[in-house]
Parts: C-alpha cells; structure tokens; sequence
C-alpha cells in the first residue's frame, strides 16, 4: 500500500495553525509546526523593528531603554498566538506519541528559579541548597531537550491513538 504524503509551506502552517487554534486533539505534521514557527519568528521580528522605531521616535527611547521596555506589538502578537501554540505544540507531541500534557513541563523552572533565589539570597552558601539548584536545572534543562528532540523527530507511526498521520490525508 503506498501513501501518497502532502506537501506544507508556510502559508498552509499558518492557515492550520488559526483554524486548529482550539484543538488539542489530533496531529500536527514538522512541517506543520516549523513552518508555524518559521512564520512567527519572522513577524516578531519585522514587530520588534517597529517597536524599536515606535520606541525610539514617540518616547525617545535608547536602545538599550527599550530592551528594558518590551515593545507593545511584539507583546500583543504572544499573547493572541500562545494558546494556538500550546495547542500546536500539544498536536506536535501527539504526531510522536507523546502526549501534550509534556507541556507542563516547561513549569520546571519555576522550582529551579526559586531555589537559586534562595541560595543567592542566603548569605552562608548552603550546600544543600546549591546541590538541589544545580539538580533542578538539570532536570529542567533535560526535560526541555527531551521535548525538542520529540518536536524535531518524525512520526513513530502512520496512525496511532490521536488520529493518523495528518500528512498521508
């Protein structure tokens, strides 16, 4: 039996990526997701140019100022995109067979975070606190890998328990 797959450009991501903004069910092919990417990074960064230039003629900004002032439309575009993302990125895990629920594990960083505050903020340098820092990075840092290696890699198969493969329809 041969498959014949479909082809993704960028403009086909982008359009599966609003019409699939609310479903987490299902799968979403690389090309669907990196091409999504692809497109997101160009837009923040053709906004951030506008930002910059907004910034720096209306509020006389620095350039260095405005680092520290996030600009307004590079800010609007993550907030209207992020649950089209987790919702992507969900679709992109179930391809591999993983579920999205993955996800929250970008919520490691929030232990890792508050562990190194507290060995910085405590003066005697405490070695069980340092050693638990230094374990909850790793953690997160792997963790954070092992999702992006499952984002790059192909599908495991052409059908599995979230539908078949969206490329082969």
């Amino acid at each position: 039996m041969t498959n014949e797959t479909q082809q993704m450009d960028m403009f086909k991501a982008v359009r599966l990526f609003f019409v699939n903004y609310f479903d987490f069910s299902g799968r979403a092919s690389r090309g669907e997701f990196w091409w999504a990417y692809l497109a997101f990074f160009i837009v923040s960064m053709i906004l951030t140019i506008v930002d910059v230039v907004i910034g720096s003629v209306v509020y006389g900004f620095t350039e260095s100022e405005f680092l520290l002032n996030n600009g307004i439309f590079t800010n609007i575009l993550s907030l209207v995109t992020i649950l089209g993302w987790i919702s992507l990125t969900s679709r992109r895990l179930q391809d591999n067979g993983h579920t999205g629920w993955w996800q929250l594990a970008y919520f490691s960083i929030i232990p890792t975070i508050i562990l190194w505050m507290f060995f910085i903020l405590t003066a005697d340098g405490n070695p069980v606190l340092l050693s638990f820092s230094i374990i909850f990075t790793i953690i997160t840092l792997a963790l954070y890998i092992l999702i992006l290696v499952w984002l790059i890699l192909p599908p495991t198969e052409d059908e599995n328990r979230w539908g078949r493969n969206p490329l082969l329809d």
